[in-house]
Parts: structure tokens; sequence; C-alpha cells
């Protein structure tokens, strides 16, 4: 953030409907996002849009995090994904549950995701079909996680140091429901894919779950960007002819990977930012083999037939 000398055709920031490079207020400023007071407005064509307040204490995207471990509890981790006009794309989040269960979801713009793929197991997401469930992650011999009903954890809201904050209010409820507790992926860093289309809103919240006596988690959460692109053909149906590579596509890759192109277990997409899962199907991508897509995920890899 920079500090510059800019001029308002009001006495409050709030009230103002532009943003002016002179005093006389005759050359309005570039369109962007204007911080002044603890609130920020975004001027698109000349006319300054509605506020928001600045989210100073909420950790910034592609940030390295020490996680404290805990107790048993709901804990959250706001982030600041970034509000300008070049704050676009995909936000791909890295959990990883360690060996004690822990149930993950991330709220962005109203919308919870908690559809986790990693590259061992795959795909593992709560079958239960609520909105604002959490997917249970973890060691499968585990038996610390309750049946399915309604418990009352404390809620911890961010941290300082190694100890954990205690959030308002504090405790809160969590619905377990039929389908959540799906295990897997204990000790492996699994892949969350949030869409960012556009600048605002910018605020992500992780939210884990931790049912049992101690839990101990690893995060990270990237700034969004543009998924990795590929070349491929249409959506070929059950066919694994040999055809012309002549789509765009994109993926999500796991943490520490460099593939170029697509492996089993990846998100595939048919725009940059991640809105659009590739509808289930065969692709032949550049190098002539055929991925199989179901639900999104990248489940099987052939030759193509000539």
């Amino acid at each position: 953030m920079s500090l510059v000398n800019k001029y308002i055709n009001s006495n409050d920031f709030l009230t103002a409907t532009a943003v002016y490079d002179d005093v006389n207020l005759t050359t309005l400023s570039p369109d962007g996002f204007y911080q002044f007071g603890g609130n920020y407005r975004q001027q698109l064509l000349g006319v300054l849009g509605s506020s928001s307040v600045c989210d100073v204490c909420y950790e910034p995207c592609g940030t390295g995090l020490v996680i404290p471990s805990g107790d048993t509890g709901l804990y959250n981790l706001t982030f600041n994904a970034g509000g300008t006009l070049a704050d676009v794309g995909a936000i791909v989040v890295y959990f990883n549950p360690a060996q004690v269960p822990d149930g993950i979801r991330v709220l962005y713009n109203g919308v919870y995701y908690n559809k986790t793929s990693n590259e061992t197991t795959g795909v593992i997401q709560s079958t239960s079909g609520v909105a604002d469930a959490f997917t249970i992650l973890g060691d499968p011999a585990s038996t610390c996680v309750p049946a399915p009903g309604t418990y009352s954890y404390d809620y911890f809201d961010g941290y300082t140091g190694a100890t954990w904050d205690v959030g308002d209010p504090t405790p809160q409820d969590v619905t377990i429901t039929a389908g959540d507790d799906q295990r897997g992926a204990a000790g492996l860093w699994s892949t969350l894919v949030i869409p960012k289309p556009l600048s605002l809103p910018n605020i992500v919240s992780v939210q884990v779950l931790g049912p049992c006596e101690s839990t101990g988690w690893n995060l990270e959460v990237n700034c969004p960007a543009d998924l990795e692109s590929f070349n491929s053909s249409s959506n070929q149906g059950s066919s694994t002819a040999c055809v012309t590579d002549d789509q765009r596509f994109y993926f999500a890759r796991h943490r520490g990977f460099s593939n170029a192109l697509p492996v089993v277990t990846n998100f595939v997409f048919s725009d940059s930012n991640g809105v659009f899962p590739l509808a289930n199907g065969n692709y032949v991508m550049s190098d002539n083999n055929v991925i199989t897509v179901v639900n999104g995920v990248v489940t099987a890899i052939v030759a193509c037939t000539p």
C-alpha cells in the first residue's frame, strides 16, 4: 500500500462520489481502490462504490503459517485474499490433518467449500449434502470422532504466538451429519479450490473442526491466481480416439508438484478461476494421453487410440 495525496468532492470519504488528482477536482484519479480512515472504496468509471471496513487484522494469503496445536474445538482463521483488480483467480488451499481426525471447510462469499483431493486416494468430501458440512479427514483407525449429532465446541478465532485466541461467541454448536466422517488423507496434503473471479469480496475463512481431545494440522492458503493451463480436445464422451487438442482448459496442482499436464486426482476446470469444473467425459491432451474426468476430477489416464 502506498500513501498519496488525493482529493474528494466531500468533507467525508464515506459520502464522496469520486477521487481526484488535483485540488480543483478537475482530473479524476485512476480507477482502483482507495483507503482512508479505516475504510476502503473502489472507484470504477470515475465513481466511488460502497465502502468496506479495512481488514488489517486478517492473515495475508500466501504467507507461511506456524499453527499451534490444540484440543477439542472449532478453529477459525480469516485471510485477506486481496481486493484489487489484479486479485482474481483461484484460491488454492492445502490442508494436512496429520493423523488425529479433523474436519475442514472454507467459507468464501457466502459459500462453503469442503471438496478435497489428494494425490494418493483422490477426492474425499462429505456426502451429507449439507451446505456447511465439514469433511472429516485423518486416521481411519481413530475412534475419537463422535457419532452424528450436535455438539458444543469451544470456539477459537486466530492465534497469538503459540496460543489460540478465544473467539466470540464461545462455545458454539456444530452438527456432525451422516456422511461427514470420511477419513483418509492422514499425513497428506489435500487440495481445495476456491474460485475468486472478482476482486471483492476479499475475505476467506478457513474453519477446522477438532472433534478429538488433541489436534494438530497444517494449512496453506495461496493468493488468487490463474490455474495452470493445458491444451486438450473437447469432451469426447467415452471415446479414446486421438483427435486434435484445440481447446484450453485448467487444473490445480497438488502441493509440491510441478506437473505440466493434469495427473490422476487433479481438479480440472474450463476456466482459469476454477468456477466451472470440466464435464464428465474423456479429453485428449496435447501429449496424446486421454484423461477421464468424473465430477471435475481426473480419475484415469490412458494413451489415445490411433
